[in-house]
């Protein structure tokens, strides 16, 4: 990709937003030829308000927060050391448990995948499921909204998202799956399951029980 962005704008500056691939992929590899990487230690078990931005050398980043020109210039202020070094920990048991985590919780994924394709008439799966991170589950079903889905779900215990916002009071289709080529009813009744590291084969049972069910109340109604 950063050999494509600059073949087409010589002098671009290419960044990766690593934050969602830190815990399954080989960040290190696979954005090797960016200008700027950018991960978040809460992603992989570390604490909140706590990051990492990799600059290549002789990118210039124009900082926003001035003052002592602590991090190179780049970000002033008092450094938030404790933060700091555990997100280095949390980083290091990432990596040391990756391949193992990645695999369980892919086996996972697949069994809630399957199972709501299996047991929820009008469902489709979003995207290449080998394409995806492990921990990544993502339908549509049709003849539903997704917000009125994730209010029946959180009731019953199952914490999701959708793939649509809701803006001035309207659902609108996301832009990302209406770039993929989902259809706006599809787009619109989308839901996002996302499995981790502490994802248990008792999550994936439950998760199994309450969305068909929720799926079919609304459409009862």
């Amino acid at each position: 990709m950063p050999r494509l962005v600059r073949e087409r704008a010589p002098g671009a500056v290419v960044h990766t937003d690593a934050v969602q691939a830190f815990p399954w992929l080989d960040v290190a590899a696979l954005a090797a030829g960016a200008d700027l990487v950018a991960v978040s230690a809460h992603k992989f078990g570390g604490p909140k308000g706590v990051g990492a931005l990799v600059v290549r050398n002789g990118v210039h980043v124009a900082p926003v927060i001035h003052g002592g020109g602590q991090e190179r210039d780049r970000r002033s202020g008092t450094y938030n050391v404790a933060g700091i070094v555990a997100m280095a920990a949390a980083m290091q048991a990432t990596v040391a448990g990756r391949q193992a985590t990645a695999e369980r919780v892919r086996v996972l994924r697949d069994r809630l995948a399957d199972g709501l394709l299996a047991s929820v008439p009008g469902s489709a799966e979003t995207g290449d499921r080998t394409q995806k991170i492990a921990g990544n589950c993502h339908l549509s079903f049709a003849g539903v909204e997704s917000e009125a889905l994730l209010v029946l779900l959180d009731g019953a215990g199952v914490c999701a998202s959708a793939g649509s916002a809701c803006t001035s009071g309207a659902v609108e289709q996301s832009h990302v799956l209406s770039a993929m080529g989902v259809e706006p009813e599809r787009a619109l009744g989308s839901l996002r399951l996302s499995l981790g590291v502490t994802t248990t084969e008792a999550d994936v049972d439950l998760a199994l029980e309450v969305v068909p069910a929720a799926v079919a109340r609304l459409r009862a109604s």
